[in-house]
């Protein structure tokens, strides 16, 4: 197959649309089919074998800390190139500049069109319209409207949980669409305690002013609003109070960064709160490493993948309960989910104080991080690809009855298939 794969974000932005993008170009490439990414400029190659071509774009204003960049929906000299490719399916990461430009190149080219549905918009609204209060709702219409409207000539729609499909079908009213919930899967492979030796522990703890024998609650990810990352800071008083040989480590960057640090001074705790700015992805997985709880209270998740390299590193997890993230983290039994802000601090000294509390999280996390192969992931998008390209072909010359019948009997089929290709269990 030729795979034309659309999105406003690549390498060398880390996130977990990048990661979901690479995992699924190394697998489709393993497995011989060609895999062609189109991205905005300033995009980078992650390889020498990569086929990356860029749309013309300009620096996005809003959040313009994470450097994104916004592309123009429309390049003739491009879409010249992509006639050649003969793509034999487009797969749309963004509703945005390239995610337009995508559709467009289906309709031209007559190419059949997926898209994964990757941001519930509604939750990031406050980066583009600073309205609070009652009147958010406005805006919250509008990135539901604007989402339901993008995905109407797409064959089908992927999403990375089940809260995402929900949030697509009752609050988008999204219907008469096939919906298939096909989780990103990670490479565990670097995240694995065996890499790393307690020397190599040691070594980044006193790097960053830690004592060897101090434990670590741990946050890893983009600093933003939606991440709720203060919520964890007004509970860290307590936890230093109940378990004082403890470090607070904020690993990543973003605009709530400078927020923290204040609350950090203004609770009294700068002293104990390390924020290490954004690391290379490559050592990512130290970081991890050196956790002895990972913590997150954002509900605005549409996966987590954080969540799941934690469990790939052994390191326990005390979350913010949310829907998606109680489709693989069972309280108590690989993760703990607390209900209300104000139990963060009791669940993270629970974790430091009790062993066996810990090492059971640690082990079942583990499992439950080997169930999200990037195998797994690439078998499901294997078969979806070839499915939706075989009924493509296959209704091109029906009615419009008949291709309701079709497109039925199409979802039907391809449900069974990927029902039977899941591995994780309850």
């Amino acid at each position: 197959m030729k795979i034309g794969i659309f999105t406003d974000t690549y390498n060398p932005t880390v996130s977990g649309v990048v990661t979901s993008i690479n995992m699924l170009e190394k697998e489709m490439k393993k497995r011989g089919h060609e895999v062609y990414v189109f991205a905005p400029t300033k995009s980078i190659k992650p390889a020498e074998n990569q086929e990356l071509y860029m749309l013309k774009s300009m620096p996005l204003l809003v959040a313009k800390q994470y450097k994104n960049r916004i592309a123009t929906f429309y390049s003739r000299d491009l879409a010249k190139k992509i006639k050649e490719l003969n793509l034999d399916i487009v797969h749309t990461q963004t509703e945005f500049g390239l995610g337009l430009f995508g559709k467009i190149i289906a309709r031209k080219f007559d190419i059949p069109f997926i898209h994964t549905y990757h941001t519930m918009w509604e939750d990031y609204m406050h980066y583009i319209l600073f309205i609070r209060g009652k009147r958010n709702i406005y805006p919250k219409r509008f990135a539901r409207s604007f989402s339901r409207k993008f995905v109407t000539k797409a064959e089908c729609i992927i999403t990375p949980s089940k809260k995402t499909e929900k949030y697509l079908k009752y609050k988008c009213k999204i219907k008469n669409k096939q919906i298939y919930v096909i989780p990103t899967g990670i490479d565990i492979e670097p995240f694995r305690k065996e890499n790393f030796t307690e020397e190599d522990r040691v070594k980044l703890k006193e790097s960053l002013g830690i004592k060897k024998d101090e434990k670590i609650v741990l946050f890893l990810g983009r600093m933003g609003e939606e991440k709720s990352i203060d919520i964890v800071m007004n509970n860290m008083p307590k936890v230093f109070e109940n378990y004082p040989n403890s470090k607070f480590l904020l690993v990543g960057d973003g605009p709530s960064k400078e927020g923290l640090e204040k609350q950090a001074k203004e609770l009294g705790i700068s002293d104990k709160v390390i924020f290490t700015g954004k690391v290379p992805w490559a050592d990512v997985p130290k970081y991890y490493n050196i956790g002895d709880v990972f913590v997150n209270a954002s509900i605005t998740e549409t996966q987590g993948l954080t969540f799941i390299e934690a469990m790939a590193a052994s390191t326990p997890i005390v979350a913010k309960y949310a829907p998606n993230l109680s489709e693989y983290i069972y309280n108590n039994k690989n993760g703990i989910l607390v209900k209300r802000d104000e139990d963060f601090s009791k669940s993270i000294v629970n974790v430091l104080t009790n062993d066996n509390l810990s090492e059971k999280l640690k082990k079942n996390g583990f499992e439950t991080a080997k169930s999200y192969s990037v195998e797994e992931f690439g078998d499901k998008l294997e078969l979806l690809y070839t499915e939706v390209i075989k009924n493509y072909k296959f209704k091109k010359d029906l009615s419009m009855e008949e291709k309701k019948k079709a497109n039925n009997s199409f979802y039907k089929r391809t449900i069974d298939k990927l029902l039977s290709l899941t591995r994780l269990k309850k």
